[in-house]
């Protein structure tokens, strides 16, 4: 009988071991899958694909389009029954014949060429020769349609029209005290002792500092492209 006792009680601290042998694994393998999933998922949040690429590659500064200047085109307008003006191209720049042209309230300056002061679109007669100043962005259909920066109008005969320049870069010889004002467009005018500089419809006082890289001005010169006026719009 004592012996059947040990037997029994041999067999019941083989159990609890083996349960609690059980339910260590069980603990164990649930931990060491925990732990696998989590390292897979820090696998998948932290894998960045990378995909080759071939050829040389540039900085996002040298891959910038280059900037598109204005574009001066001239010749008899006529205007339309939408507002726009139907312009008879003559000038060697853009497409040769007729362009049509957006003139916006806001955006557009129609200017008598000669003072500079803004003219009102309807002031503009049918067959009166203008230029114009517009973006090299230009629709593809016939005729042609863009929009206007500038038109100067009011043109005396044998007249030499204004130039709408964005300044590059003004530059004053210390030895000659010449002044060269220097467009985007690579043109140069050397500014004349007697430069007039002023603004465009303000009271504001500016001179040659005001000329900075970036700021629109008509500039009016002679055929040597010496500047005699320089008229500055706002930034």
């Amino acid at each position: 009988m004592k012996r059947y006792g040990l037997y029994a009680a041999a067999i019941c601290t083989a159990a609890v071991v083996g349960v609690g042998g059980c339910a260590a694994t069980a603990k164990a393998d649930s931990t060491e899958l925990q732990s696998e999933t989590a390292v897979e998922t820090t696998k998948e949040e932290s894998t960045t694909v990378v995909e080759p690429v071939s050829g040389a590659i540039e900085s996002a500064e040298g891959s910038q389009p280059e900037k598109m200047e204005a574009v001066r085109i001239y010749g008899p307008v006529t205007h339309m029954e939408d507002g726009r003006l139907s312009i008879d191209n003559q000038s060697d720049a853009s497409s040769a014949g007729e362009i049509i042209l957006n003139v916006s309230q806001e955006s557009t300056y129609v200017l008598d060429a000669v003072s500079g002061m803004p003219m009102a679109l309807e002031d503009i007669r049918d067959g009166d020769t203008v230029y114009a100043y517009i973006g090299p962005a230009m629709t593809m259909s016939l005729p042609p349609m863009t929009n206007a920066a500038v038109i100067f109008a009011n043109i005396p005969a044998d007249f030499k029209v204004p130039d709408y320049v964005e300044v590059k870069s003004v530059v004053t010889d210390a030895q000659t005290s010449h002044t060269v004002l220097t467009g985007a467009d690579g043109t140069e005018y050397t500014l004349s002792e007697d430069c007039e500089i002023f603004p465009y419809l303000t009271r504001n006082i500016v001179t040659l500092d005001d000329l900075t890289q970036g700021r629109k001005a008509a500039v009016w010169s002679d055929e040597d492209n010496t500047a005699t006026r320089i008229m500055v719009f706002a930034e």
